[in-house]
């Protein structure tokens, strides 16, 4: 009978595919179980090869009629594993949906076709002199062809994306459209449904298991041509995918941060470019990355000026709050200004990039912090249920009575959280409709929708909200934006912090006036900040050309190129001696600039420090050329590590 060899890729932290055989002919991109190192593991097939000279083991079970990956997705897969440094199995699992990475058999889906029906009613106005241009360049877009879709807030972008989309079903081809929240979807979702039927899906790590795999089996037999998904959903078989949207591509939720690390965004253009199709990657704030790129003419580049009642994208005025009362968080100065829009029946929107009641626990006698024992990071205090959390590892503590240090009884929290924000405005307003969106008030299932119904539902309303408020929402009424703490992304470590900053702003005014007349402030203890006073007007474009002829005179990214080689250990000296001996291997082989070793921003979570080595070049192929020959030169060569590493290329967070 005759053998059939294979290199099979295992999930398993190991850069390398491992050889098995089989008497049946197995399709390349299936699943099959194997046994290694004693266990039963899911591999994957990832090419035929020939006998080798050493014992081999069988497969031991073929577990889909056909692969679940094809070898378009196989060739980008591979891309993936090899830029980013990662096996090729880790990557390979991380694409698929929970229960196909256990011993699950796919069978085969009968081939169905689904004729979307377009609801006119929906589609009953025309688009604006602006979006027609936008629609006629973009729907031109053929083969490989990455355009920057820029367009103010509330200027009509998702209407662009559904006649585009019109287009592709039209044909009788799918398209996919990539967002960077789980919390966008509802309202996407529900826009698509409007004007296309109940055929469109979601996906993303907040369905469950079942459903995930559901809507990947209705992908694999045609019948679902629209999926809008997270990060996750990118290798989603879809059957003859003709374009990728990607909503919001300046959004840092798009690079995956643990266990594989890689930013969608990316891997999306290189799947358009092995499938040699359209991509657009579009935003009201788009990344310095993608305006270089536009600049430069490797990009395509569209732009809505103006929102759809033909006004100007909103200004912000900067309050100096640096003397002024806002012990609350909220200047005093401003209530008045709350109540005057509230009694108009119109809604006021207050962000605050941080969560809990207050980030500070101390004692008052001996200037005792609450800290958390594993990682560096101070407790937030969660008043209403009484706990004292790490937002790094999500420990909880019991709120003492007297401080642990000096038993004084002297112990307040200090500082502003969405929380305590919530609390104030709740004795302020206490028959006004109030709204909190934050990590803590959207854990549940279900609970997302439920308070974006809410904020839909009245018409006067107090809405508070961490990043979550900020992207992408479309709330109506919405006449008064209040921005609290901005400054501290402006005394921000991190290189992009700026960057960050202005998008952040830009994307919480936007959500403001979307329907008429608004103002929107920033309390600011920074008034004459260069950075503000520029962004104040609102227009996001020429702010970004100001910032690009800084960084280029600094040479930061989009300038040069970085990754960050991180180490972490329950040791210091550990990390340092590491990052040490890699800082000499590439000065000695590679003609790689770097900084390093340095603890991270964060030092230490879970009771592991970390430190990090910036390697830094002027172009892509030579950052990865000289990170790919540290790792496979020395740190793989090295027959015992006391340390756990990752590379991080292309990093968007410095932490």
């Amino acid at each position: 009978m005759e053998k059939f060899y294979y290199s099979v890729s295992i999930p398993v932290p190991l850069r390398k595919d491992f050889t098995y055989f089989s008497y049946k002919n197995i399709k390349t991109g299936s699943r099959v179980k194997v046994t290694f190192n004693r266990r039963k593991l899911i591999g994957f097939i990832y090419k035929k090869t020939t006998e080798p000279d050493f014992k081999i083991a069988e497969i031991e079970e073929i577990l889909d009629e056909i692969p679940v990956f094809d070898n378009i997705s196989l060739k980008t897969l591979n891309w993936v594993s090899d830029f980013y440094i990662h096996s090729r199995g880790e990557v390979f699992s991380n694409f698929i949906p929970p229960k196909l990475r256990k011993d699950f058999y796919l069978e085969a889906p009968s081939k169905k076709f689904v004729e979307y029906k377009i609801n006119n009613k929906d589609k009953c106005f025309d688009l604006t002199s602006h979006q027609s241009k936008a629609f006629k360049f973009l729907k031109e877009l053929k083969g490989f062809d990455p355009c920057l879709f820029h367009g103010v807030t509330s200027s009509g972008k998702t209407e662009v994306y559904m006649r585009l989309v019109e287009e592709v079903l039209t044909r009788g081809e799918a398209c996919l459209i990539l967002i960077p929240e789980i919390s966008l979807t509802p309202q996407l979702e529900q826009r698509f449904k409007r004007r296309f039927g109940d055929n469109i899906d979601t996906y993303h790590s907040r369905k469950t298991a079942k459903e995930r795999l559901e809507t990947w089996k209705k992908a694999q037999s045609g019948e679902l041509r629209v999926l809008i998904g997270t990060r996750s959903s990118l290798f989603v078989p879809l059957q003859k995918l003709t374009l990728i949207i990607i909503d919001e591509e300046h959004d840092s939720s798009f690079k995956q941060q643990d266990g594989v690390k890689f930013s969608a965004r990316d891997v999306a253009i290189k799947m358009a470019q092995d499938r040699k199709i359209p991509i657009i990657v579009a935003s009201a704030t788009p990344s310095l990355k993608m305006l270089h790129l536009a600049n430069k003419g490797k990009y395509k580049f569209v732009s809505i000026p103006k929102r759809v009642n033909d006004m100007d994208p909103p200004k912000f005025s900067i309050l100096n709050s640096h003397f002024l009362d806002r012990s609350s968080g909220i200047d005093s100065n401003l209530i008045p200004l709350i109540h005057k829009t509230i009694s108009k029946n119109k809604k006021v929107l207050i962000f605050i990039n941080r969560r809990g009641y207050s980030p500070v626990f101390k004692c008052e006698d001996c200037n005792w912090n609450a800290l958390c024992n594993s990682c560096n990071s101070r407790l937030v205090h969660h008043k209403a249920i009484g706990r004292l959390k790490c937002h790094r590892c999500d420990t909880s503590f019991g709120v003492p009575s007297r401080c642990p240090e000096c038993e004084s009884n002297k112990l307040h929290s200090h500082g502003v959280g969405t929380q305590k924000i919530e609390s104030f405005l709740g004795e302020e307003f206490p028959n006004v409709p109030m709204v909190r969106l934050d990590l803590d008030s959207t854990r549940k299932k279900g609970s997302l929708e439920k308070l974006l119904s809410e904020i839909n539902e009245n018409k006067k309303a107090l809405l508070i909200g961490t990043q979550m408020i900020a992207k992408g929402h479309d709330f109506s009424d919405v006449e008064l934006g209040i921005v609290i703490d901005a400054d501290l992304g402006l005394i921000s470590h991190e290189l992009n912090a700026v960057e960050k900053l202005s998008q952040l702003l830009i994307q919480v005014t936007g959500r403001v006036g979307r329907s008429g007349k608004s103002k929107i402030i920033v309390q600011s203890d920074l008034l004459d900040n260069e950075y503000l006073n520029i962004l104040s007007n609102g227009d996001y474009l020429s702010f970004s050309k100001f910032l690009l002829e800084e960084y280029e005179a600094a040479n930061l990214p989009p300038y040069s190129s970085v990754a960050i080689l991180r180490a972490s250990s329950p040791s210091i000296n550990k990390n340092i001696n590491f990052l040490k001996k890699a800082r000499e291997y590439l000065e000695k082989e590679t003609n790689c600039e770097c900084v390093g070793p340095l603890p991270d921003i964060v030092s230490k979570i879970r009771g592991n420090f970390r430190h990090s080595l910036l390697l830094k070049t002027k172009t892509i192929p030579t950052l990865h050329k000289n990170t790919k020959s540290l790792v496979e030169g020395y740190i793989e060569k090295q027959k015992r590590l006391n340390v756990r590493w990752s590379v991080d290329m292309n990093p968007i967070d410095y932490q």
